[in-house]
């Protein structure tokens, strides 16, 4: 009769993983896997300045950069190259936030970041170099005026940091909202990063 405890005991902490949102088949799946080749899109969605320098011209930025790498699961790193595709920015919603001012006038592309050079900093985080350019522009003289002014474009330098994460996140429970959301196909989960990025890590199994 005693040896029929511990199986009891096993099994009903596994209903108890279930009941709690877990899906043990992916995690068991994920948990075994050595190597794994990721595809980690990252989308930024914030409102943000796109003039340079203290004047009132903001706008909502929409912001895409891919990201692929092979991870070993075992030993926690990158292995292999960094493959980095960047996207376009969009600007929605261009306005001198709170001022009666007409929008600011941009003479050119804003783009948010733009990749030039990745680079491992430690096994397990990648650092991607890049820039930020803001376009010349007309702005409004607020708060003396809503009078406009040229003022000169800019390029400032800029960096995001990416690491890698264990694929067995995509056996555990789904809360959304939670700092780490899975899809629900458990497919891919999500992490929010640093100046509203948020990256959302797709694994394939290698070995």
């Amino acid at each position: 009769m005693s040896s029929l405890i511990p199986i009891v005991a096993s099994l009903a902490g596994l209903l108890a993983m279930q009941i709690a949102g877990y899906d043990l088949a992916v995690a068991e799946k994920w948990e075994k896997a050595k190597v794994v080749a990721y595809r980690v899109e990252g989308v930024h969605n914030a409102r943000e300045a796109v003039v340079h320098g203290d004047y009132e011209g903001k706008a909502d930025v929409i912001d895409r950069i891919t990201v692929e790498f092979t991870w070993d699961c075992k030993k926690r790193k990158v292995v292999g190259p960094v493959t980095v595709t960047d996207g376009k920015t969009e600007l929605k919603n261009v306005k001198s936030d709170g001022t009666n001012c007409p929008p600011p006038q941009l003479k050119g592309a804003y783009e948010h970041f733009q990749s030039v050079s990745s680079a491992m900093i430690s096994g397990d985080q990648i650092q991607i170099k890049g820039t930020r350019t803001y376009p010349p522009a007309l702005v409004s003289n607020y708060p003396g005026s809503c009078s406009m002014r040229s003022i000169p474009g800019a390029k400032e330098e800029a960096s995001l940091f990416l690491g890698g994460a264990a694929p067995e996140a995509l056996g555990g429970p789904i809360v959304p909202g939670g700092p780490l959301v899975i899809a629900a196909d458990r497919k891919s989960f999500s992490m929010k990063g640093a100046e509203n990025w948020v990256w959302t890590f797709t694994p394939t199994l290698v070995q």
